[in-house]
C-alpha cells in the first residue's frame, strides 16, 4: 500500500471536518466499498476535487477520520476512569452508562469498525479502542479486588461480556432505525449491570 501522508486532527479545517464526517457517515451505512469520493462529496456538500485537495485520497481521508475519533475516545475513557468511585457497583453502573454514552457519540466510527471487519482496506486503520476500554475498564475494576474473590481470567472474561452486551444495545438502537420490523430486546442497560453485579459477588 502507498504511504500516506498523515494529517494533523486536531487541526482539521472546517471544510476537511464535513468530509471526515460525511465518510464516516457514510461507511456506517453503506460500507466502505459503497462509500466512494462522489458520495462522500454530495454529503459534505462540497465539490469532488475538494476532497482531493485536502486528503489527496480516499483511503488517506478514511485513516484521518478514523485516527481523530479514536483519539477522541481514548481522552474520553482515560478522563472517565481517572475518576473515583466508593466500590465496585458504583463504578459499573457509571461505566455502563458512559460506555454506552460514548458508543452512542462515536456510533459512525463503532458501527463503520463492526461493519468493516476483516476488510482488507480497512486493515492499516486503528479502530475505535474497544480493546482500550475494556482493558481500562478492568483495570479499574481490579482495583477493588478486595470486594472479590475472582480470578484475572474471570475479571477478563466478565468485561468482555459487559462490553460486548453493552455494544449490542447500540446495535439494537441501530436496527430499530433503519429496520421496519425487529424483534422487541426487553434487556435493558441495568439488566446488564445487575448480572455483572452478581458475577462479581
Amino acid at each position: 500500500m502507498k504511504e500516506l501522508h498523515p494529517i494533523d486532527i486536531n487541526k482539521l479545517t472546517k471544510t476537511q471536518q464535513k468530509i471526515v464526517d460525511a465518510a464516516l457517515d457514510l461507511i456506517s451505512h453503506v460500507g466502505y466499498k459503497s462509500t466512494t469520493t462522489k458520495k462522500i462529496a454530495d454529503q459534505a456538500g462540497v465539490n469532488e476535487t475538494t476532497i482531493f485537495k485536502n486528503f489527496t485520497s480516499k483511503q488517506l481521508l478514511i485513516d484521518t477520520a478514523y485516527k481523530q475519533h479514536t483519539a477522541q475516545i481514548t481522552n474520553e475513557v482515560d478522563e472517565f476512569f481517572s475518576l473515583d468511585f466508593d466500590n465496585t457497583e458504583d463504578l459499573m453502573r457509571k461505566a455502563g452508562r458512559f460506555i454506552v454514552e460514548m458508543y452512542n457519540r462515536h456510533r459512525t466510527i463503532v458501527i463503520g469498525t463492526v461493519k468493516e471487519v476483516g476488510n482488507e482496506n480497512m486493515k492499516s486503520i486503528s479502530n475505535y479502542k474497544e480493546d482500550y476500554v475494556k482493558n481500562s475498564l478492568c483495570k479499574k475494576l481490579k482495583s477493588f479486588s478486595s470486594e472479590h474473590n475472582i480470578s484475572e481470567q474471570e475479571y477478563e472474561t466478565i468485561v468482555y461480556i459487559f462490553n460486548a452486551a453493552t455494544l449490542s444495545l447500540l446495535m439494537d438502537n441501530v436496527r430499530k432505525e433503519y429496520m421496519e420490523h425487529t424483534n422487541e430486546s426487553n434487556v435493558g442497560l441495568d439488566d446488564i449491570i445487575e448480572m455483572m453485579l452478581k458475577m462479581l459477588s
